[in-house]
């Protein structure tokens, strides 16, 4: 395996090493000089990738957040129950990507029901966000002399088939040219387009009964959620239906059409907050459930751990990698020393990879780190026993290195692949914690077998190349006799 120690590998290590130092020791060094946690995100810390910070992201039992379990119901008949939980899955994840969580979960459970979860996030944000049904519904208005209450006596809404489903965008910003009020601007596909288009222009050559110059006609209404049903008892709701949104009805703008409009877009004004014009802009471009959502359970999950906990847990993290330095170096002597440097290297890379994928980091997600860890000093172990019994056996020290690592490497080989292929078959069968355990520890073991393979055995190359480390009390294992040394 002597191809491993050429310049082009080492350089690859030596690249790995300053990328592992910039993702790690910058983070870490700029957060405690600026008084700042050591995880999560803290808006303008480095490091940045792509224009994101990187940092470790934090699982529900680390940062706390919300744990929902929910039912779907109101399902329209002849619809399959599986594809329509699917399609429920789909529009949940569309909606809490939106809301910038990152690595939530999102579980099927039986045929009709969906376990939610949310770090950082409380439960009254997740269920508003997850559970309300947003269908846009475009109304005009015509004459109907039955009507005799609401807004408009003699008028009620009437559907049109400008849908929900023709929307292509719908974003949130603050609009100078009214007041720096948010509003909403929504975009249509070509059909809706066209519908619009032929909506706007009627409405603008709109004839108002008696002569007036003003009418109802003249305007387009967009709601939230209008059911045929307030339609045909228009009389007896419109007081309700015709209040805004967030104050209890179902109205989002009725505005008056003062030009044809043929772009396919159109603006939703209102007395948006925010977040209300955020919130609604999130769930009109995530789309419309499939059925309603029913809240079975709601739980709010503190962290398992807390700030302090993980403070000491890092501690003792910390402590425990020198205690296993310590064992390398008593037992191993140098080869120990360079293990050591091998497994620093190790789990700053490890780290690295987590924050820059990024992995969510759960309590069974650190138990597969820390179990990768064990693996990682198993392969070194082998190496450095295999080691000994070459230089035993009278073989030189260098080629005792070259030896060594070519017949300890089927055993790490075998293990390890065992290793990766059971935990992509937790991966692939688990959920929640499993799917943290398993993801953790199958990078921790390719990092290993990389760190093993590779450093270790380029360390240990380096160290060999200076015939004055050729020492039994260096090398932990009594030495072939040479001239000039013992």
């Amino acid at each position: 395996m002597h191809y491993l120690l050429s310049w082009p590998v080492r350089l690859l290590v030596v690249g790995l090493l300053i990328l592992s130092i910039a993702v790690d020791g910058a983070g870490y060094i700029q957060r405690v000089l600026n008084h700042q946690p050591l995880t999560g995100q803290v808006s303008g810390m480095p490091p940045q990738l792509f224009g994101n910070q990187v940092y470790i992201h934090r699982g529900l039992d680390l940062q706390g957040g919300t744990d929902l379990l929910l039912q779907i119901t109101d399902v329209p008949p002849g619809r399959d129950m599986s594809q329509v939980q699917r399609d429920t899955i789909d529009v949940i994840s569309k909606r809490i990507n939106k809301l910038g969580v990152s690595e939530p979960v999102i579980n099927p459970v039986g045929r009709d029901r969906i376990e939610v979860q949310l770090a950082g996030v409380s439960a009254a944000k997740a269920q508003a966000t997850i559970g309300n049904t947003a269908r846009l519904v475009t109304t005009k208005w015509v004459a109907d002399a039955n009507v005799k209450g609401g807004p408009f006596p003699g008028n009620r809404p009437q559907i049109t088939a400008l849908t929900s489903e023709m929307l292509t965008g719908a974003d949130a910003s603050l609009d100078a040219q009214n007041g720096n009020q948010w509003v909403i601007n929504v975009t249509y596909n070509s059909q809706g387009a066209a519908i619009f288009s032929q909506l706007s222009t009627e409405a603008f050559n709109a004839t108002c009964p008696n002569g007036a110059t003003d009418c109802p006609q003249h305007s387009i209404t967009n709601w939230l959620n209008l059911t045929a049903d307030d339609v045909a008892h228009w009389d007896q709701r419109a007081a309700d239906l015709y209040r805004p949104f967030d104050q209890g009805g179902k109205l989002l703008v009725d505005a008056r059409i003062l030009q044809p409009i043929t772009g396919g877009q159109s603006q939703i004004t209102g007395n948006f907050t925010a977040d209300s014009a955020k919130n609604l802009a999130i769930l009109l471009n995530s789309g419309a459930l499939p059925g309603n959502l029913q809240v079975i359970q709601s739980t709010e999950v503190g962290a398992t751990l807390g700030a302090d906990s993980i403070k000491r847990s890092l501690a003792a993290g910390v402590l425990g990698l020198l205690i296993v330095i310590v064992f390398m170096i008593f037992f191993y002597r140098l080869p120990g020393l360079v293990a050591s440097v091998a497994l620093l290297f190790y789990a700053g890379l490890t780290l690295a990879v987590f924050k820059m994928i990024p992995v969510t980091l759960t309590l069974a997600g650190l138990a597969g780190f820390i179990l990768s860890v064990g693996m990682a000093v198993d392969a070194n172990v082998l190496i450095f026993e295999r080691f000994k019994e070459e230089v035993r056996s009278g073989v030189s020290v260098g080629a005792a290195v070259e030896t060594a690592v070519g017949r300890a490497w089927p055993a790490i080989r075998d293990s390890n692949t065992a290793t990766l292929i059971t935990t992509g078959l937790l991966y692939l069968a688990g959920n929640g914690p499993v799917k943290g355990f398993a993801i953790t520890l199958f990078l921790g073991v390719l990092v290993s077998m990389f760190s093993s393979i590779i450093v270790t055995h380029n360390l240990m190359a380096l160290v060999v190349e200076n015939h004055n480390a050729e020492r039994s009390f260096l090398m932990g294992v009594t030495l072939p006799l040479r001239r000039g040394r013992a």
